[in-house]
């Protein structure tokens, strides 16, 4: 990779570490970017800086997913089921996952029960009714 484009990474995940958004505020003022910093500081020594980066682009695309991220970080770290730094694969994996639960919850599922009937036995049946009755639409 290119040293000069490592070293502008590098210097960008600082900022994003610091909650520092120099280079791009918010119309806001940049309290929305402070908020997800300090959303994203408690879990940001167990990310690896790749995956640090990864969550913080989601979160500007879908900050409702990010946040689900940071819960799950959350609970895994609660629970002490965290032993490593979490690679930007696993983070990946993470938002699968997520994406996954969520598109099932809002996965809409219709079931059309239709009655079975032995439709050779109704048509014999129709088939001897020969009133004239049932057949008078146009008087």
């Amino acid at each position: 990779m290119d040293p000069e484009l490592q070293a502008l990474r590098e210097a960008r995940l600082a900022e994003l570490k610091r909650g520092n958004n120099a280079s791009g505020q918010s119309p806001n003022g940049g309290a929305e970017n402070g908020k997800n910093a300090a959303v994203g500081s408690d879990i940001a020594s167990f990310l690896e800086p790749q995956a640090l980066e990864r969550l913080s682009r989601v979160s500007l695309v879908r900050p409702e997913r990010a946040q689900a991220v940071e819960m799950y970080i959350k609970q895994l770290l609660g629970s002490g089921q965290l032993s490593h730094k979490i690679s930007e694969d696993e983070i990946v994996q993470i938002l699968n996952g997520i994406a996954r639960e969520q598109k099932k919850k809002n996965d809409v599922k219709i079931i059309f029960n239709r009655r079975e009937q032995n439709y050779d036995n109704s048509l014999r049946n129709n088939s001897n009714d020969d009133d004239d009755e049932d057949d008078d639409f146009f008087d």
